[in-house]
C-alpha cells in the first residue's frame, strides 16, 4: 500500500478529527491495524455477497428448471383439457404433478405434496417423478409387465401407492408425502383414484353440482399397513376435476382465518361459465385477495381438468 492509498483509506474510514486524535496520542500503529482489519472485513463482505449472488442465481435456475419439468398443457388427448398453476413459497417447491398417457384409452395424473419446502423437497420431487413414469420396465410402478399381449397391465391407484410406500422413504430420508393418483379413461369418462393423505379432489358437474369424495389413506413414507380405497366415478362431457395441494386451503389472512375448502369450492362453482384457464387465474386472485399477499407461506399447486368426451 503506497502513501496515497494509505491516506485515502484513512479518509474513507475516519473523519479528519478522528485521524488527528490518533496522531496526537501516537496511535498510528493502532490506526494501521484498524484499517487493515477493516479492509479485510470489506473484502470478506464482498466475497460473501458474490457467493450469495451465485447462490440466488443457482436457485433461480433451479426454479426455472423445476417449472419446465411440469406440464402446462397436454396435446396427446383431445378428450381432456388440462390446466395447472404452480407457485413455490421459496425458489423451489416440494409440490409436483404430472399428466401422461398410460395407453390409448387411459390417462394417468398424480399430484404430490412433499413434507418440508426448499431444495431438499424439490430434489426429492424430481426423484419421485423419475420413479413415476409410464415406460414399460421391470421396475415400473404404474404398469405390471406381462409375458403376453398387450405385455402390460395398468396398476390400480391403490397398488401404485402401496408400491411407493414399500420404499420406506421416512426411514431412509426422513421424508414423507401426500399424494393423489388418478386414472381417467378418456373414451368412457370412467375415473378411478386413490389418495394418501392428500386433499380430496373436487368434481364439478355441468349443472353446478360439486362433489368431494372423502375416502382415503395415510401419507406415504411411514411403515404403516396401508388401506387406500379406490374411488370410482363417471364423468360426463363438460364435467371438471380439480386437484390441489394444502397450501391453498391452509393459506391464512391477517385474522388467521384459513381460506378453506368451502371458499375454494365457491370459486370453482362461480367460475363454471369461464374457461379452465380463467378459473385457475380467478382462484389465485381470490387467494391473494384473501391473504393480502402475492407471496404465499406454503407451496401452492392446483390442477384443473375438463372432460370433453
Amino acid at each position: 500500500m503506497n502513501q496515497e492509498d494509505y491516506i485515502l483509506t484513512r479518509d474513507s474510514i475516519f473523519s479528519s478529527y478522528e485521524i488527528e486524535i490518533f496522531n496526537r496520542y501516537g496511535l498510528d500503529s493502532l490506526l494501521d491495524k484498524i484499517i487493515y482489519h477493516y479492509s479485510e472485513l470489506t473484502e470478506k463482505k464482498q466475497n460473501l455477497e458474490k457467493k450469495l449472488d451465485d447462490v440466488y442465481q443457482d436457485l433461480s435456475n433451479a426454479s426455472a428448471a423445476q417449472i419446465n419439468l411440469l406440464p402446462k398443457r397436454i396435446n396427446f388427448a383431445s378428450e381432456l383439457d388440462f390446466c395447472a398453476r404452480f407457485i413455490p413459497s421459496q425458489y423451489v417447491s416440494g409440490d409436483t404433478y404430472n399428466v401422461f398417457r398410460l395407453d390409448e384409452d387411459n390417462i394417468g395424473i398424480y399430484q404430490i405434496d412433499i413434507s418440508g419446502h426448499g431444495v431438499a423437497a424439490a430434489l426429492f420431487s424430481v426423484s419421485l417423478s423419475q420413479m413415476l413414469n409410464a415406460n414399460i420396465t421391470n421396475r415400473n410402478l404404474l404398469k405390471t409387465v406381462l409375458s403376453e399381449p398387450p405385455y402390460y397391465e395398468i396398476n390400480s391407484p391403490d397398488k401404485v401407492l402401496a408400491l411407493l410406500n414399500e420404499e420406506k422413504f421416512f426411514d431412509r430420508y426422513e421424508i414423507y408425502f401426500t399424494m393423489i393418483y388418478m386414472i381417467i379413461n378418456i373414451r368412457t369418462g370412467a375415473v378411478q383414484f386413490s389418495r394418501a393423505g392428500h386433499n380430496p379432489p373436487f368434481i364439478l358437474r355441468t349443472d353446478g353440482g360439486i362433489e368431494q369424495p372423502m375416502d382415503g389413506g395415510l401419507p406415504i413414507g411411514w411403515d404403516f399397513k396401508r388401506h387406500d380405497p379406490v374411488i370410482k366415478l363417471k364423468l360426463n362431457p363438460g364435467d371438471r376435476i380439480f386437484l390441489f395441494s394444502d397450501g391453498i386451503c391452509e393459506a391464512a389472512n391477517s385474522k388467521r382465518d384459513l381460506f378453506g375448502e368451502k371458499r375454494l369450492a365457491e370459486v370453482f362453482k362461480k367460475n363454471l361459465p369461464s374457461t379452465l384457464d380463467e378459473t385457475l387465474n380467478a382462484t389465485i386472485r381470490e387467494l391473494s385477495t384473501f391473504t393480502g399477499h402475492l407471496k404465499f407461506q406454503d407451496d401452492i399447486s392446483i390442477i384443473g381438468m375438463t372432460y370433453l368426451g
